[in-house]
């Protein structure tokens, strides 16, 4: 994850104060310089909550970076696992718990579905072969005759890899004017 995702990350309550002179490190490491940053990346992780919060208030001032908001934080976050997935960074069911009791249960998407969970933002049908490969991994007796259940679990994992890189590139095509 980027400097960028990490402030999501931030912003969605899944790093805490403590965490974030490592963001001022990553922050360094890619390019990023002022004088707020290179203080809040020096500062240790038992440093006074006060002081870390203020240095990063002052990091973000002088990068000229704007917090987002919760959803589009929400977003980012996602976005920034389902990229490590799509990269193999990160085991596949691993990073979908990641992004789903994380990064996407940080905002209310619920109250946006129209339908089906998460359908707002695309991301329904991967929710749901989340859904079915936690149903497999539960199952006590094979679903089909065909083929076992570890052979239907790796197609259902071989599906939602295809499901997240279609999703990724909808959430970074530029939006379109209706």
């Amino acid at each position: 994850m980027n400097f960028r995702q990490h402030v999501a990350k931030f912003v969605t309550r899944n790093m805490t104060s403590s965490q974030l002179p490592a963001l001022g490190v990553i922050g360094l490491e890619e390019g990023l310089d002022t004088p707020s940053l290179r203080i809040l990346a020096g500062l240790g992780a038992n440093e006074s909550h006060f002081t870390i919060t203020q240095y990063f208030k002052l990091t973000l001032e002088e990068l000229q970076i704007t917090l987002p908001n919760e959803r589009t934080a929400a977003l980012e976050y996602a976005l920034a696992v389902v990229d490590d997935i799509v990269k193999g960074e990160i085991d596949i069911i691993e990073g979908m718990e990641e992004v789903v009791f994380k990064a996407l249960y940080s905002y209310d998407f619920h109250s946006e579905n129209k339908i089906y969970v998460f359908d707002s933002i695309g991301f329904e049908k991967s929710y749901g072969l989340l859904g079915t490969y936690d149903d497999l991994c539960d199952a006590d007796k094979p679903w089909q005759t065909e083929k076992t259940n570890q052979q239907f679990m790796t197609e259902v994992k071989d599906e939602l890899l295809e499901e997240l890189k279609q999703w990724s590139a909808k959430q970074k095509a530029p939006a379109k004017l209706q």
